[in-house]
């Protein structure tokens, strides 16, 4: 069964600005319009306006505040999504989670207390794609071959 287009928030935010490199340590406040890609580990907290992704590479702690935000790494602190959040099968969330419309995939680890701003229930699932960010992949090949 082929999901619907734009139900994932890694559909609706197909270019991401800023990129944290798998080997990076970032430390400090991290703030932006754009979109946010985590690859590394961040020590600090965000006042992201667009979309973070934190790859299941990507390890946060700290406090996340975004517009959207889905988690496949671990986060050590509490997460705030103005509007979406996504917890991966590989996330591992120990603080307190709000958003206003929270998904959480079967296999999340998650130690803490949800709060949901929107009228909408939690929406649990089971993923079923290759990978959650193909379409961050797609932006990355390209820097790759520039090198």
């Amino acid at each position: 069964m082929k999901s619907k287009p734009g139900r994932r928030i890694s559909d609706l935010s197909p270019q991401f600005a800023t990129v944290v490199g798998a080997s990076a340590v970032f430390i400090g406040k991290i703030a932006g319009e754009g979109n946010f890609e985590i690859y590394g580990s961040v020590e600090g907290d965000s006042d992201i306006k667009g979309t973070l992704v934190l790859h299941e590479s990507g390890y946060w702690k700290g406090n996340v505040l975004a517009k959207n935000a889905v988690i496949a790494g671990i986060v050590d602190g509490d997460i705030m999504a103005k509007e979406k959040l996504e917890l991966t099968s590989t996330a591992q969330i120990k603080g307190n989670v709000v958003g206003g419309i929270v998904a959480i995939a079967e296999g999340a680890v998650f130690d803490g207390e949800i709060h949901i701003t929107k009228k909408e229930h939690i929406k649990f699932f089971k993923e079923n794609r290759n990978g959650i960010f193909e379409e961050a992949k797609k932006v990355e090949e390209p820097m790759k071959a520039e090198k």
